[in-house]
């Protein structure tokens, strides 16, 4: 049987959306040696009843050299057939997403995991964010960070119809536009903030 995956390089995957898409910082990869596990994405198109595209596994590293690793894989794949527990696997720094020592840079991720409401003038048409207020969230509503971002050119009837709103991660937003991201530190309830183009800046309304 032909060799049916490939390694993902997940470095392309976390450039295109840093702030929803962890990958190892350097000074965590440096730190890898023989004995260290790490996650890997594999992609495989073999048709398969769970319509997987991919698994992502753990692999034993075995030998280090530079930013060449080899291993052993720690499990057998659920769908992928020329593969299997204990076969080798090399690979590179690049397809490495996930490892067992703790990260020592700050998690963008995690941070930015938090919810808010998006109308899809930002989130699916890409414009810039425009206009966002932040109220406080109820008990309710986990992991709701209490945001909402317009475009600013939205009508009255796009706001209103439920279709043109989107709720997903504050990640989610800054991936398109992320100009608004240090205002996500301040710990300001209940004010709205406008861009103004003379001053390349948001205002306080």
């Amino acid at each position: 049987m032909s060799k049916t995956w490939t390694l993902e390089d997940v470095t392309a995957i976390g450039k295109d959306a840093p702030y929803t898409f962890y990958v190892p910082s350097n000074s965590v990869v440096n730190q890898l040696k023989k004995g260290n596990s790490v996650k890997l994405m594999f992609n495989c198109d073999v048709e398969n009843e769970h319509g997987y595209s991919a698994e992502r596994m753990w692999v034993i590293i075995t030998e280090v050299n530079n930013e060449c690793y080899k291993g052993t894989l720690d499990n057998d794949p659920i769908y992928i057939p020329d593969i299997k527990y204990q076969d080798l696997v090399e690979f590179q720094a690049k397809h490495i997403m996930q490892t067992d020592i703790e990260e020592t840079e700050e998690d963008i991720v995690g941070k930015y995991f938090p919810r808010c409401y998006v109308t899809s003038h930002v989130l699916k048409d890409g414009l810039p964010v425009g206009q966002l207020y932040r109220e406080w969230p109820s008990e309710e509503e986990e992991n709701y960070s209490g945001w909402t971002l317009f475009s600013g050119l939205e009508t009255k009837e796009y706001l209103e119809n439920g279709e043109n709103w989107n709720y997903v991660s504050l990640g989610a937003v800054l991936n398109q536009c992320d100009r608004f991201i240090s205002l996500l530190d301040i710990e300001d309830f209940e004010h709205e903030y406008s861009w103004d183009d003379s001053m390349s800046a948001y205002v306080k309304i």
